[in-house]
């Protein structure tokens, strides 16, 4: 059977946590006010703010557009397998480049 704690265990961790909670609370409003007496004192504009924290996390912009989309088809043959030339070889062309056969011949012809 699991061992359960008693009522006044579970309200003294209550009472712990809203303490430990009302710290953390303390030292945001804190760092707040702070950051804002920075803001002011180097009269920085909302976009000077908005640049600095894009720079804080490592400037990223958001996902890229081209993420998720498929890549186009670069090389395939005449049996209908298929490859986008990324990773490694597939076993069709392989063993065709063993056989003799080069790359290049399987490229996708692409109307320009």
């Amino acid at each position: 059977m699991p061992r359960t704690k008693s009522l006044s265990v579970i309200r003294a961790q209550i009472r712990a946590l809203e303490k430990r909670a009302q710290t953390i609370e303390a030292k945001a409003d804190q760092r707040i006010t702070e950051l804002a007496k920075l803001i002011s004192r180097h009269s920085l504009s909302l976009a000077d703010w908005k640049q600095a924290v894009a720079l804080g996390k490592g400037g990223k912009r958001g996902p890229s557009p081209r993420k998720g989309k498929p890549v186009p088809v670069k090389y395939t043959d005449d049996k209908g397998n298929t490859w986008t030339g990324r990773g490694r070889p597939p076993l069709w062309l392989v063993e065709a480049e063993k056989g003799g056969r080069k790359r290049e011949s399987f490229l996708v012809k692409t109307a320009r």
